[in-house]
């Protein structure tokens, strides 16, 4: 790990703010759940956890979060699947949730889990103002140590801000054996930074958008551990999968170190959050967040190959209204409403801006060393074992057809999808990227 990133501590970086990193304590090793108690004591400034609920789902549980609660000798909850995915992480789940540990009065939150688990502990301890610690069960994403919480919100998926949890321990073992395609999704997450840095580049170039160099590189000394041989994932290589579970944690470290979700996250992560949103309201399942995130890398990577290709664009309307039919419940079409309306003001600056020959060329120079090719991408989804085109996930390409052509309505920040509708990249380009990459 760099050694400027003292956890529990602070530095100044070059980007000019002083970067607060509030995760105290990171344990992956073999058994390391074994030493808990300490690790938790060490979080807290030396203060003993005291009280503690060991928070799981029923798999969870088994896996190690039962050991958990008998090595804290703390109370347990057992969060109910709302699917036979799991649990959910929305907005009744967690008011469930507060109000058990309400009732178990707890002075630390313990999840055992990954993304839902995590982030529901996450979100209620911060509403409760507890401090809480994660035992993560698979490297599967990036939020363990990041600040935020992806949740659903009267149905519609939104990050919202939350804190980081004051310790993060993992079981080499554990994380090893989680399911296959858990270990995939994680990688997909990570290919998902090249674009997501590209975004906000993009952002920085069009609006003054504060920039960290130091963020948005956070993981280039660490990444021939994982990107090198992605192959080895899916025989589960020790060295590979710390590698990864490092890289997943150092990306939340930087979310957190910035406040937002910018360094790991842009217009490839739109595509996996309209298929969750729409999932219920159609009656169709979903799959992993990081699974759904590698197609939607695939997706921004060629939307920048072609906006990157043009010599100098002709400016085109892009849609005045939100789709009410396609999104169809009230309070989704609402909330949508809501993000697309508030990101006019971005798009007609972006207008201006990209209509002057020079600031385009500049625009282009600053993003072609920074993109990946689509093609270099899937390359590495299918290497390491994750979904890599359309018939991986199960879905039909018309749904994805519909979520590529809706997913610029969904936030109200600027990004490479509502570049190519301004360019004309979008809607005309959709089927081909479609035919040449996801199928």
């Amino acid at each position: 790990m760099d050694r400027k990133l003292q956890l529990g501590g602070s530095f100044k970086c070059t980007c000019g703010r002083t970067h607060e990193v509030p995760v105290r304590s990171f344990r992956y090793q073999d058994a390391a759940l074994d030493d808990a108690g300490d690790c938790l004591a060490d979080a807290l400034a030396g203060q003993s956890p005291g009280k503690s609920v060991v928070v799981a789902d029923t798999r969870t549980w088994r896996i190690c979060g039962q050991k958990a609660a008998e090595l804290l000798k703390a109370e347990s909850l057992i969060v109910p699947d709302k699917s036979q995915a799991g649990p959910v992480c929305d907005d009744s789940t967690c008011l469930w949730l507060k109000q058990q540990i309400s009732r178990i009065a707890p002075q630390l939150i313990f999840a055992v889990g990954s993304g839902t688990i995590n982030d529901l502990c996450k979100w209620a301890a911060f509403e409760m103002n507890l401090p809480y610690a994660v035992a993560a069960t698979a490297a599967s994403m990036n939020g363990y140590a990041a600040a935020n919480v992806a949740a659903k919100v009267n149905g519609v998926k939104l990050v919202l801000r939350a804190r980081a949890p004051v310790a993060v321990l993992a079981e080499s073992a554990v994380i090893e054996q989680a399911p296959a395609e858990m270990t995939a999704a994680g990688f997909a997450d990570t290919l998902a930074k090249f674009l997501s840095k590209a975004d906000w580049v993009l952002n920085n170039l069009l609006f003054g958008e504060y920039y960290c160099s130091y963020c948005a590189d956070i993981l280039d000394n660490i990444q021939d551990s994982y990107l090198d041989k992605p192959e080895k994932l899916r025989t589960a290589d020790k060295q590979t999968i710390k590698g990864l579970f490092e890289a997943l944690f150092l990306t939340g470290i930087s979310i957190t170190m910035v406040g937002t979700s910018t360094p790991a996250s842009g217009g490839e992560h739109l595509l996996s959050h309209v298929l969750d949103m729409t999932a219920d309201i159609n009656n169709q399942g979903h799959s992993l967040h990081g699974l759904q995130v590698g197609l939607g890398t695939i997706v921004s990577a060629a939307l920048y190959e072609r906006i990157l290709a043009i010599e100098q664009p002709t400016l085109h309307e892009m849609p005045e209204n939100t789709d009410t039919a396609y999104w169809q419940n009230e309070k989704l079409i609402e909330s949508v409403k809501e993000q697309y309306t508030s990101k006019q003001d971005s798009i007609r600056t972006a207008a201006e801006k990209i209509a002057q020959p020079q600031f385009w060329q500049q625009l282009k120079t600053e993003l072609q060393p920074v993109v990946k090719t689509p093609t270099a991408i899937k390359n590495l989804l299918s290497r390491a074992g994750a979904a890599a085109c359309i018939k991986d996930l199960d879905f039909s390409p018309q749904r994805i057809k519909q979520a590529l052509l809706h997913m610029h309505e969904i936030r109200k920040r600027f990004t490479v999808v509502d570049l190519a509708w301004l360019t004309g990249v979008l809607p005309a380009a959709v089927d081909g990227i479609i035919d040449m990459y996801l199928l």
